[in-house]
């Protein structure tokens, strides 16, 4: 039951942010307000997608701590949730903040946003493989060790 309320307030809330975002950024009112060289409808894109995002990461972070009790199975691998959801984010932070900060960019800010992405996606991998070999492998071996001895 806990798994289906976490779903609701997370997910639920996640798609409404993205519906909001499309249908409101393809408006030709907001296609056509701007303030300088930023639309309007590039700024409600980069909230509602941003506001989507930053509930994947802290629904993520509440379901590493507290895993449902429907989902047993997740215990040996929920401390890999934060790690691969943060991969997924900084993947996807990419294009959206490029919705708020593209019309600022020149050649060299644009170079320097892009490499500010390649560090932050190799260190969320990094700390995804670290995470793997530190605190899950010790945690499915061990259950694994359990399994052998109750077959026995």
């Amino acid at each position: 039951m806990k798994a289906r309320k976490w779903m609701m307030e997370y997910g639920v809330a996640m798609v409404l942010a993205v519906v909001c975002a499309v249908i409101l950024g393809h408006l030709s009112l907001f296609r056509e307000a701007t303030i300088g060289k930023l639309h309007a409808s590039n700024l409600v894109q980069f909230i509602g997608y941003g506001g989507a995002i930053v509930l994947a990461w802290f629904g993520a972070r509440q379901l590493s701590e507290e895993p449902p009790e429907d989902w047993k199975w997740l215990v040996p691998y929920r401390a890999l949730i934060l790690p691969v959801t943060t991969l997924v984010i900084v993947g996807l932070a990419y294009q959206v903040l490029l919705y708020a900060c593209e019309p600022f960019l020149g050649k060299g800010g644009k170079d320097v946003y892009n490499w500010v992405f390649v560090v932050g996606l190799i260190a969320s991998c990094v700390w995804l493989i670290m995470t793997w070999l530190q605190k899950c492998v010790p945690q499915v071996a061990s259950m694994e060790t359990r399994r052998l001895r109750k077959a026995a």
